[in-house]
């Protein structure tokens, strides 16, 4: 891990005198949020996904880092879904793999908001009338999926009470 963060720190530390910032120092923990970090991100992204060493990451690759397959069975739905979600939307020139353009597109995607993104997945799950409304039931039959959600602080915010439920 050593080499890897010496690379992080050195691109981070954008006056070069190996000491960091405050300002440097948080783009060195959260690289994601600074554009001149953006390709050690998608350098460490490929380093950690791409097991075969050929510079791109397959669909096979990107599964596995999702999804062990110990037992032998049949993958779970979502698994497909996700061998889809490659196809369609991750491998953007259709080879087969994704490059570093292509990685980049999928793991720093612009204009893209996490928290709306959550949102409207929550409400697609769980509204069962499709109004585009959630009643307190609806949230209560599919609990699992908002104690799960980062939308929700993974359940805590359920506990407080809201005018809205």
């Amino acid at each position: 891990m050593l080499p890897r963060d010496e690379r992080r720190f050195k691109t981070a530390d954008l006056d070069g005198d190996l000491a960091a910032t405050r300002e440097e120092f948080t783009a060195f923990l959260h690289p994601e949020e600074f554009e001149h970090m953006k390709n050690i991100v998608v350098l460490e992204t490929l380093e950690d996904i791409d097991k075969n060493e050929d510079g791109f990451v397959d669909q096979d690759e990107y599964i596995a880092d999702m999804f062990a397959n110990e037992e032998g069975g049949p993958e779970p739905d979502w698994v497909i879904t996700e061998r889809e979600q490659f196809s369609d939307f991750r491998d953007l020139n259709k080879d087969g793999k994704m490059d570093k353009e292509e990685i980049q597109h999928w793991i720093l995607p612009q204009d893209y908001d996490h928290a709306l993104a959550e949102a409207r997945h929550l409400v697609y799950e769980s509204d069962v009338d499709k109004d585009q409304k959630l009643t307190k039931e609806e949230v209560l039959d599919n609990w699992n999926m908002f104690v799960g959600s980062q939308a929700t602080n993974y359940g805590e915010d359920l506990t407080r009470n809201h005018d809205e439920l």
